[in-house]
């Protein structure tokens, strides 16, 4: 496979509902398969149930070597003489690439019906390589967790966030003995909370104009809010200042698009700033939570060709 085998498992034209092999042929497949060896570094470890058969055995073992590969390569994303903004710029890097992986995985799940009984083959293979990839989270987090400006997830939070799994067995990914950890390369330190959202551009008309036109198409607000206060928020150097609180009237699950759309054009417009606000009420006149946008976070909201086209008039 020459895709990473995190995205061609789940892949629509090439992914695992499409394999026909026998168990011949994969008994075949494993009798010349090499093993990677496990990252010296690692700070987590899979605790999974033992494959019973060649199908299961095989794409386990190919999911763990591209998981121990991935691992391996993360010194040379984070090099020792990196600066800490090119450090950053890696870790945001890697962490857009593994949020792609499971939200592909999350999309499978629901589209093939994939569940936990792990009896089943597919079952079985996609349940390992859902777990792999919240590991590989985990990992990227405790071991450069430094170098990103929000707040890290627990496992329990990654596997809530993208596949709404509050049952999620934290026992699968458990952490090692092995005391050869990264070097910090730089000093953990606590921050003080961010209070504004952060916006990119010293140009804060254009997002004025985008607002105004999701508000028209989605009615984003009640009419307790106006377009004109949700923007002062938003570009506030401190989001303590402004007294205004912003009702909202659209469905929660297009609010979680909205939000995830425009993150790219904050430093930190993300639901646990949203959350610590405190300036976000939703339809039933309650603090708007982060557990709440992660919950309603999905792949296709209504109207969502409509935001995708206001939101490119940022860009």
């Amino acid at each position: 496979m020459k895709a990473s085998i995190f995205s061609s498992l789940v892949s629509i034209t090439n992914g695992l509902h499409r394999d026909n092999k026998q168990e011949k042929d994969f008994k075949y497949l494993l009798s010349d398969f090499k093993m990677n060896p496990k990252a010296n570094k690692a700070v987590f470890k899979v605790n999974f149930k033992k494959p019973l058969n060649a199908k299961k055995e095989y794409y386990q073992k190919l999911i763990y070597n591209e998981t121990e590969k991935t691992l391996v390569s993360f010194e040379k994303e984070f090099p020792k003489n990196a600066t800490i903004p090119e450090n950053k710029y890696s870790f945001t890097i890697l962490l857009n690439k593994f949020d792609k992986y499971l939200n592909d995985i999350a999309s499978f799940i629901d589209k093939r019906g994939i569940t936990a009984d792990l009896s089943n083959d597919d079952n079985y293979i996609i349940n390992y390589l859902k777990v792999s990839v919240i590991r590989l989270y985990a990992e990227l987090q405790e071991q450069y967790g430094q170098f990103s400006e929000n707040a890290n997830f627990t496992i329990l939070e990654i596997a809530e966030k993208y596949f709404n799994d509050t049952t999620f067995d934290v026992n699968q990914i458990e952490k090692t003995n092995n005391k050869k950890t990264v070097t910090k390369k730089a000093p953990k330190v606590t921050a003080k909370p961010k209070t504004s959202f952060g916006y990119k551009n010293k140009d804060t008309s254009t997002l004025l104009t985008v607002l105004k036109l999701l508000n028209l198409k989605i009615d984003v607000l009640d009419n307790r809010t106006t377009v004109e206060q949700l923007h002062k928020l938003l570009i506030a150097k401190d989001f303590k200042d402004t007294e205004s609180q912003i009702y909202l009237q659209c469905e929660t699950t297009q609010f979680s698009y909205l939000v995830t759309k425009l993150k790219p054009f904050f430093k930190g417009f993300n639901p646990t700033a949203i959350e610590r606000s405190g300036k976000f009420i939703t339809k039933t006149n309650t603090p708007l939570k982060a557990n709440n946008l992660h919950k309603n976070k999905v792949h296709n909201p209504k109207e969502k060709e409509e935001i995708d086209k206001i939101i490119q008039q940022l860009q």
